[in-house]
């Protein structure tokens, strides 16, 4: 799914490139997401959470996701 699916970004900051992808899996209480880039994995982000609500989970699994691109695209950069 497209990182924008559950709607845009709270924080311009956190927008993520429309190359970016991320595909969300339940198993229990264990709520994980892997980002794709053009299709290629770059990371694995997960929560456990007591509470029983899918959609809370994506929201903070999508805002998590945002981070660790907006991070890792920081890193990427060429000086």
């Amino acid at each position: 799914m497209e990182l924008d699916v559950g709607g845009p970004a709270d924080d311009p900051e956190l927008l993520a490139p429309p190359d970016w992808t991320m595909d969300f899996y339940r198993e229990g209480n264990l709520y994980t997401a892997d980002l794709k880039r053009s299709m290629l994995t770059m990371c694995r982000v997960s929560i456990v959470t007591s509470i029983d609500n899918e959609a809370a989970a994506r929201t903070t699994l999508t805002r998590k996701a945002r981070l660790w691109i907006r991070d890792y695209l920081a890193r990427s950069q060429p000086e």
